[in-house]
């Protein structure tokens, strides 16, 4: 596919926006449109993100209101017929083979994905088990298409996603299932946040948490909340630094980093050593 010279990072974004909230408009008979051309219609909560792509395809798009939009350009005209084969839309399958950029799963989940956190209730024990997924909720494409798409994401990306029934569109959209596929899917995000700080609630697992927390603390203030992280176990060495560098005052943010594990995995792993050493 002959991209008009857009670059890899270009490509990723046009792609996966077409997959998600965008569309490549449709040329009728007798309009007077020689090509076809983009359009996205956003709320004006989002519109921090589509400055992000507009700045990031800013030789395409442009923004007219609470819409991004493009001119009608031969480059939209050649799109069409692979994203709509039969005036629906359809995965090119084809044209991700020139996708390698992680700005597609971004864009793809930052239109059409959630992090969501499931809540167990243990009333006996007083406790709340969070633990995280990832949704991209892509139910207009059909079930055969969506595995197909995760079969992809596997290879392209390393990530895995399953497909997960839905009530709504065709009745699926891809989910993580495991807690660590979940947290390798953020850790490819995690260089974004700087640009993207408004979306630091889908994109910073601690933020989303934080949040989170905060709000149980208040409804159930005698509850003991716990975190699903992945299953790394701590070294005796790591336990020992753990130890020395909580004695020393320094914050669980910190050893976090020098560890280079995430916040709740050392605030709940401090926890467990405290009660073994009482």
């Amino acid at each position: 596919m002959d991209w008009e010279g857009l670059s890899d990072e270009q490509v990723a974004i046009l792609v996966a926006s077409i997959l998600g909230d965008g569309e490549i408009t449709k040329c009728y008979p007798y309009d007077r449109r020689v090509n076809n051309s983009y359009r996205e219609h956003f709320g004006m909560g989002q519109l921090s993100y589509r400055q992000w792509k507009q700045k990031k395809l800013s030789d395409l798009f442009y923004l007219r209101g609470n819409n991004l939009v493009s001119r009608s350009v031969p480059l939209m005209t050649k799109l069409f017929p692979h994203f709509y084969p039969d005036n629906k839309k359809h995965i090119p399958f084809e044209l991700l083979e020139d996708i390698h950029h992680p700005s597609f799963l971004l864009t793809l989940y930052l239109d059409d994905g959630s992090l969501l956190l499931s809540k167990r209730f243990n009333h006996n024990k007083k406790e709340i088990q969070f633990t995280p997924h990832i949704a991209f909720y892509l139910q207009a494409f059909s079930r055969q298409q969506l595995e197909q798409l995760a079969i992809w994401m596997k290879a392209r990306y390393d990530i895995n996603v399953r497909t997960t029934g839905t009530p709504s569109g065709t009745g699926y959209y891809l989910k993580t299932t495991k807690v660590t596929d979940t947290f390798d899917i953020l850790s490819l995000f995690e260089p974004y946040i700087t640009e993207l700080p408004e979306f630091t609630y889908k994109l910073s697992w601690e933020t989303r948490l934080q949040t989170e927390v905060e709000t149980y603390q208040q409804t159930h203030p005698d509850y003991k909340i716990r975190v699903s992280v992945p299953a790394r176990p701590y070294s005796d060495e790591d336990i020992a630094l753990l130890i020395n560098w909580k004695q020393q005052g320094v914050t669980d943010k910190e050893i976090a980093r020098r560890l280079n594990r995430t916040y709740w995995s050392v605030v709940y792993k401090w926890q467990d050593v405290k009660n073994r050493e009482a």
